[in-house]
């Protein structure tokens, strides 16, 4: 157990205006977050795979402050703009994630985020290939900034999930991404997976 959680949410913004949608998550919506000092980061990114939905929200936030009063407070006095907004909305997702692992470094602001989602009937042997194989031979690749763990606290998904910070989606080309996805010991791990979803995000914004 660390000292921090990820609150990720999924948004689409439905029949709301793109321009209205982003004026109101990027001026109202992530600044009221960011006023906490137990919001560490906000940022917000945009689908680089063209699937739904089309936008994600990622918060690093002190572990618990998503359980005080003060936050519920926030939550539960939206501005009339914000309920209006929210009421409209196609999709608004929102998941509460405990950090299990951090491997790497990202510096500066992040440019592409890769989502992966899994649930186990071996979760013991699907985090030990990843720290032991999965994580070592990834950072091996330029470019391969960042991998962090975490495991579903509240909200729908899978029961872990795997945030990789990247450079570009170009890198699934190169030949040290296959290699790294190609190992037999890969392919013993996820004969256990019984979910998987997979996601790609380009950087929209930061909150701070």
């Amino acid at each position: 157990m660390t000292d921090q959680e990820l609150l990720l949410v999924y948004s689409d913004p439905g029949d709301v205006p793109l321009e209205k949608f982003n004026d109101w998550y990027d001026n109202e919506h992530v600044p009221l977050r960011m006023q906490f000092p137990e919001f560490r980061n906000g940022f917000r990114f945009t689908s680089a795979d063209d699937e739904r939905p089309q936008w994600m929200a990622a918060y690093d936030v002190e572990a618990g402050f998503l359980d005080t009063d003060r936050y519920g407070r926030l939550r539960a006095n939206r501005s009339p703009r914000e309920q209006g907004v929210v009421e409209r909305l196609a999709t608004l997702d929102r998941r509460t994630y405990e950090l299990i692992r951090e491997s790497g470094g990202l510096h500066g602001l992040p440019r592409y985020q890769v989502i992966v989602g899994m649930t186990s009937r071996d979760e013991a042997g699907l985090l030990d290939w990843y720290a032991e194989e999965h994580i070592p031979l990834l950072l091996q690749i330029p470019g391969w900034r960042r991998v962090r763990q975490f495991r579903l606290r509240e909200g729908s998904g899978e029961a872990l999930l795997a945030i990789h910070d990247i450079d570009d989606p170009a890198l699934f080309d190169t030949a040290e991404w296959k290699a790294a996805t190609s190992t037999s010991r890969r392919a013993a791990v996820l004969s256990a997976v019984t979910q998987r979803s997979r996601r790609v995000f380009r950087f929209h914004n930061s909150g701070r």
